[in-house]
């Protein structure tokens, strides 16, 4: 069946949206002695971070193992740096179109294991009556840990089971302090002729605005909420529920999630595992094509396959709202996919990219359109989406183009989502499960999908 696509919509959409020119978030005015100061002491941490890092590749030249350790001392020197680092170092993990995919792929395993922060028996979140779990001792310890923020067990008054996120302690000032001193180490740096041609001062402030965007957990329990809602008629998923009424400043509450934890794909059935898969892509699906709000971390820690075949998604900090222009763009470009019709998800993606003083468009098209071809139709144990995404933006670096921050967000929900795909349900094609998302979206009401029960499987 011939299928046109839509005309694009019209209008200036939500202000705060990804794709729509918004203002960097609020900068104290920090004395330059602060700025000093912090910037000694992580240039002492990188320095002695480097020379570590430089011995152990020195080994690796001729051990293997000696390189493995060497990647895992990356992780840690980052680690060492601060939670601005840790959260730039997972974002940067996705830009294979401005690093190298090696460097990628070692940022990649950051995935906020970080150290725990107790709370003493004199430390109370802002919140209404809520008696935290403690031990003997009198000391409450988490039950999650980010590099942000802690998620602790508690009793509300009437006696209800909840989870209170809570930022860790100083995490504000000293975020905002480096994130300070990358915007302004980016500006200089990017005068230099090797970064002169790279967007290094938009992604710069892409990274700091989507971790500053995560100290606001009043912003999160609104998307939180937003997402339960948007997920209710879609099966087989659970999203904690926001108590606002037991919040306060700098405090979420929300529903305990009993049972949860981090198993393996060998714990659960087949026919389990497939339909977890199947109800996780139609989240996200749902998020990218007819929502707009879109859950862009959902790795393991932040996914929980039940053994009943119900997923569990948490942790909405880093979250981003796709303006309609991007919405609309970015399922063009995945129905244009779907059908094997390259030329036409290039022209898509050149309608977003940045151009560089060497843009080679007509290159780009022919080089995109082969690699369409090649990756339609797969199933997901054949299209492995992280080469994908590597290939198509090895294929704009080489024709002087560059992807729009509006672009990778989308982008980016999928691939971190990819390698729990793959080991769950390889044989789940990721292009089809989106197929009644994406007609609704570019065709709105008009669009009726079939029951789930008449899809075929």
């Amino acid at each position: 069946m011939q299928v046109d696509v839509p005309r694009q919509p019209s209008g200036e959409g939500d202000p705060s949206a990804v794709g729509v020119a918004r203002p960097c978030p609020d900068r104290a005015d920090f004395p330059a002695r602060v700025l000093l100061a912090r910037a000694a002491t992580l240039l002492l941490l990188f320095t002695g971070g480097l020379f570590s890092l430089a011995g152990r590749l020195l080994v690796g030249l001729l051990r293997r193992d000696a390189r493995e350790r060497a990647v895992d001392r990356l992780a840690d020197l980052v680690t060492r740096l601060g939670p601005a680092f840790v959260k730039a170092a997972q974002l940067l993990a996705t830009r294979v179109d401005v690093l190298p995919p090696r460097v990628c792929a070692a940022l990649g395993r950051l995935h906020d294991a970080v150290r725990p922060v107790p709370l003493a028996a004199t430390d109370e979140p802002t919140a209404t009556g809520l008696i935290l779990d403690r031990g003997p001792d009198g000391v409450a310890r988490p039950v999650a840990a980010g590099s942000i923020a802690c998620v602790h067990r508690a009793m509300a008054p009437d006696g209800r089971r909840v989870a209170v996120k809570v930022l860790r302690p100083g995490v504000v000032r000293q975020l905002e302090v480096d994130l300070e001193l990358m915007r302004r180490a980016t500006r200089l740096a990017a005068r230099l002729p090797v970064l002169r041609d790279l967007p290094a001062v938009a992604v710069v402030d892409q990274l700091t605005w989507a971790i500053h965007s995560q100290l606001d957990l009043a912003r999160e329990a609104g998307h939180l909420q937003e997402i339960r809602d948007n997920l209710t008629g879609e099966t087989g998923l659970r999203v904690p529920a926001v108590h606002p009424e037991l919040g306060g400043d700098g405090v979420l509450v929300m529903e305990f999630m009993e049972g949860l934890r981090r198993g393996t794909a060998a714990e659960l059935p087949a026919d389990v595992r497939e339909r977890a898969v199947r109800s996780t892509l139609r989240a996200i699906y749902r998020m990218l094509f007819v929502d707009g709000l879109v859950h862009c971390d959902l790795h393991p820690g932040n996914l929980y396959f039940l053994p009943s075949g119900e997923v569990v998604l948490v942790d909405v900090g880093f979250t981003v709202r796709l303006d309609q222009d991007t919405r609309w763009k970015f399922a063009t470009f995945f129905l244009h996919m779907t059908r094997g019709n390259g030329t036409a998800c290039a022209r898509t993606v050149l309608s977003t990219a940045t151009p560089g003083p060497r843009t080679d468009a007509d290159g780009f098209v022919r080089e995109l359109s082969e690699l369409v071809q090649a990756n339609t139709g797969a199933a997901a144990a054949d299209f492995d989406l992280v080469s994908f995404a590597a290939s198509l933006f090895a294929i704009q670096r080489r024709h002087g183009l560059y992807a729009a921050p509006e672009f990778i967000f989308p982008l980016l929900s999928l691939l971190v989502l990819e390698g729990t795909v793959r080991a769950y349900a390889p044989q789940v094609d990721f292009q089809k499960e989106a197929g009644p998302y994406l007609m609704k979206g570019l065709f709105g009401d008009a669009f009726t999908p079939l029951p789930e029960e008449e899809r075929t499987p």
